[in-house]
């Protein structure tokens, strides 16, 4: 159960999606349990566009550089005609505090029909409590 200011949080950040978002745009959200640096199904769609899979990759060391916080997000466009993608990912704690949040999107072009897109997001900046994530929330937009 997420606490008050958090569940405040997220509310005013949709809505600010939403209301700087074009007329045609539309937003689904949902919270799944966090496992690291393994593929996890996703059931969420908005229409026939949909994310199948994430993957969080939590950092490790490569010839003694450590690789940041990044997560991997599948989106498949089962739609008749091109689209675009805007992804967010908020991580929480098991007191369902925020540890860290990140984006992404189709920048330039769209999702042919039939064809998926894979978006990275990076967590950056506000990292210090990620290694603590017990669960996280994903918001699919779709133009």
């Amino acid at each position: 159960m997420t606490s008050f200011p958090v569940r405040r949080l997220v509310a005013v950040l949709s809505l600010s999606v939403l209301l700087l978002s074009p007329v045609s745009a539309a937003l689904n959200s949902a919270q799944y349990k966090f496992e690291g640096n393994r593929w996890l199904s996703l059931d969420l769609a908005v229409g026939d566009v949909r994310t199948e899979v994430i993957r969080f990759d939590w950092p490790s060391a490569v010839l003694g550089i450590k690789t940041g916080y990044k997560a991997t997000v599948k989106v498949v466009n089962g739609s008749a005609r091109q689209a675009s993608a805007g992804i967010a990912v908020a991580v929480y704690d098991g007191s369902g505090k925020l540890v860290g949040a990140g984006s992404s999107g189709t920048r330039i072009g769209t999702i042919d029909p039939g064809d998926s897109a894979d978006f990275e997001i990076e967590f950056n900046n506000v990292t210090e409590r990620l290694e603590q994530a017990a669960q996280f929330q994903i918001a699919l937009q779709t133009r």
